[in-house]
């Protein structure tokens, strides 16, 4: 999409068509990856934190370019991620404290 100014200089935000089509292929690769190693390898205590590092990455790739936050001004990138690595900590420092409960039940 493109949006035009006052002036009719023509400024150009996000990706082409088919780059969004490459990007949806290794995000669907990604997901595969992660369906396999749930589902068919047996990773023992490494299979959550591998599942967490691949789930970051697809997160960032949708952050970045389908919600077009590579693009935007810095500030707006800075808060957002200050933001969600707070809650990703927040998120590890609660399953650290719970994670003898958990292997307890499975």
């Amino acid at each position: 999409m493109s949006m035009h100014d006052e002036h009719g200089v023509e400024e150009e935000h996000g990706l082409q068509p088919m780059q969004y089509v490459w990007i949806g292929v290794l995000l669907t690769i990604i997901t595969i990856v992660e369906l396999g190693a749930s589902l068919w390898v047996d990773l023992g205590n490494a299979l959550i934190p591998i599942l967490i590092v691949l789930s970051a990455v697809k997160f960032y790739i949708v952050v970045a370019f389908y919600m077009h936050l590579r693009f935007e001004h810095r500030l707006l990138s800075q808060v957002f991620t200050g933001s969600f690595l707070l809650a990703a900590g927040v998120l590890i420092a609660l399953i650290a404290l719970f994670w003898t409960d958990i292997t307890d039940i499975i």
